[in-house]
């Protein structure tokens, strides 16, 4: 049951088992909180809810107590317990969701927390049908700023190779592409998947090579150079890759950081870039990007 405050309802979604402190219970109904992909909560301002429809904020200016107070519901109460995650910024949730935090932090981790940012997963199937047949059995990277739907058409493309009879192994280190519970993937991967959590990627990416002999290998948001190391080593193995990286451009990702490696090696033959929410994915195959030599 919900627990009410004065201001506020401490919302319980049981399908997608998410916990979340939103002011004024009318406000978020009407702002359509089930269909949002953000919900920001900050400091001397109002909840803000971003959706499909826009955004809507509410009119209560959180105190420093409700934000701090938000951020032990959302971490089940164990926000100390959390510090490995949080000094990276972020903390993953159940469902797929992802807690982003923001203050004064420290050594120890944050001393003050005064903005959250709550990333709601949504699976949308059907997303990558207009790229797949593009893509199929090439090894592919998908490029697009944070909240574009990386991680959205990752999981649908790794649903799609699934149901077409591939094995797929997908390295879900932060649990936001399967969503799994007790290693059970609570959103459709498709049948012919598996899950491996609570690994780095790199780790992760050469353990279910080894132990589950993949066609395909998945994982989301590349860029340090062991990750790069990982995706070499899995394409010199034979296995198809797909993953994702920040960036609003080709020419964007291809400077960042492990990334570069992986551009020097010819390692991707598709690339996917999403420029924005709702807008069609652009696809490019390696040839056509390849300068002569």
């Amino acid at each position: 049951m919900p627990v009410r405050h004065k201001w506020a309802v401490f919302f319980i979604h049981i399908a997608m088992d998410w916990q979340l402190i939103v002011p004024n219970e009318r406000g978020w109904r009407e702002a359509g909180l089930q269909e949002a992909w953000e919900v920001r909560l900050r400091v001397g301002q109002g909840a803000e809810v971003i959706g499909p429809a826009g955004a809507w904020q509410g009119s209560h200016l959180l105190t420093p107590a409700e934000v701090a107070q938000a951020a032990q519901a959302l971490s089940g109460h164990s926000l100390a317990a959390h510090g490995r995650e949080l000094k990276e910024g972020f903390l993953p949730l159940p469902g797929g969701h992802r807690l982003g935090v923001c203050g004064v932090a420290g050594p120890e981790g944050f001393r003050e927390i005064t903005s959250l940012c709550v990333r709601l997963a949504h699976q949308v199937k059907g997303v990558g049908d207009g790229v797949f047949s593009a893509v199929r059995g090439r090894h592919t990277l998908i490029i697009g700023p944070p909240g574009a739907g990386k991680t959205t058409l990752l999981r649908d493309l790794v649903r799609l190779y699934s149901l077409a009879g591939v094995q797929v192994a997908l390295a879900d280190s932060r649990g936001e592409i399967a969503a799994c519970r007790e290693g059970r993937p609570q959103l459709d991967v498709g049948p012919r998947t598996d899950v491996l959590t609570g690994l780095e990627k790199a780790q992760a990416l050469m353990l279910l090579i080894r132990s589950m002999g993949p066609q395909v290998a998945a994982a989301d948001e590349i860029g340090g150079e062991e990750d790069a190391k990982a995706l070499l080593d899995a394409i010199r193995c034979g296995v198809t890759v797909l993953t994702t990286a920040h960036g609003r451009s080709l020419e964007e990702a291809r400077q960042r950081g492990g990334l570069s490696a992986l551009f020097r090696e010819k390692a991707f033959e598709a690339f996917v870039v999403l420029e924005n929410v709702g807008k069609q994915p652009r696809v490019t195959l390696a040839k056509e990007r390849e300068e002569p030599e």
